[in-house]
């Protein structure tokens, strides 16, 4: 019996009331929750976007407008340039690291050939507009290459980048100015791509890169053309971390006045 009344005593009892301020700080836990639940994917999702927008690094022969979409990206590059007079190779490694938010920093070095060995370079590079933001991408920066476009003194290079992505339509475009540290000369380089996206990890285009060579001292000018034109058709496919780019196409050297084929790839890695 007694054992009776006590269970009718528990069962009677009434439930525990939830405190109030238990119940607020549950209510402010899922407020916070639905408000940081979009923004939590807003990050991935605009990302995604810099990322479609900043295609154009898949062009071979231009420098992107935009920092690398992740915050260290390496390159390798090879090409071979077959002339009525010559032949020639050139290799190069690149590693970029993105500093902050828009500043990238790249150190790298390059073999045109075998006389001169591997030199080394440098560049610094600030995307000041975005496509998402601005409606392009835009950068500027300055370079440094121990082999020049006319000599082995050394030359320094400032550069500006525009690139924009029309839907499934990539264009970008480079203007450079360089100057011979040793020599009184210098060059200009204009670089121009149009390509068009088959998939969102597939693009196909041209690419052009021409350079013309300037003079303060007229002494010893050598023979043929003073510009060089690289230029044709290129293919870039994009896995995971590896993308490929390979341009085939037509080259005209400078200092000389032959011409023939040129082909060149490279492989690039986003860590």
């Amino acid at each position: 019996m007694r054992q009776t009344q006590e269970t009718k005593q528990v069962r009677g009892t009434p439930p525990m009331s939830v405190s109030p301020v238990r119940g607020a700080a549950r209510l402010l836990a899922v407020g916070a929750g639905l408000m940081l639940a979009p923004a939590a994917l807003a990050q991935p999702t605009r990302a995604t976007e810099e990322n479609r927008a900043s295609m154009d690094r898949f062009f071979p022969l231009s420098e992107s407008a935009a920092t690398p979409p992740t915050y260290v990206r390496a390159e390798t590059a090879g090409q071979t340039t077959s002339s009525d007079a010559t032949q020639g190779y050139g290799i190069s490694q690149r590693l970029e690291f993105v500093v902050v938010k828009g500043l990238s920093l790249r150190v790298g070095a390059e073999m045109r050939n075998a006389t001169y060995g591997f030199t080394p370079s440098a560049q610094a590079k600030y995307q000041f507009w975005r496509q998402e933001e601005h409606g392009l991408n835009a950068s500027a920066g300055l370079r440094y290459k121990q082999q020049g476009f006319q000599s082995t003194g050394g030359e320094a290079e400032a550069f500006f980048a525009a690139g924009k992505r029309f839907g499934n339509v990539l264009a970008t475009a480079n203007f450079v100015v360089g100057r011979e540290l040793s020599s009184p000369e210098g060059d200009v380089e204009g670089h121009v791509g149009l390509g068009y996206l088959v998939m969102e990890n597939l693009v196909v285009g041209l690419n052009t890169r021409y350079q013309h060579e300037f003079e303060t001292e007229k002494a010893g000018r050598h023979p043929g053309r003073e510009f060089e034109l690289m230029t044709g058709g290129m293919v870039g496919y994009g896995f995971d971390i590896v993308e490929l780019s390979l341009l085939g196409g037509y080259y005209m050297p400078r200092a000389s006045n032959s011409s023939g084929p040129m082909a060149m790839l490279r492989l690039g890695l986003n860590f």
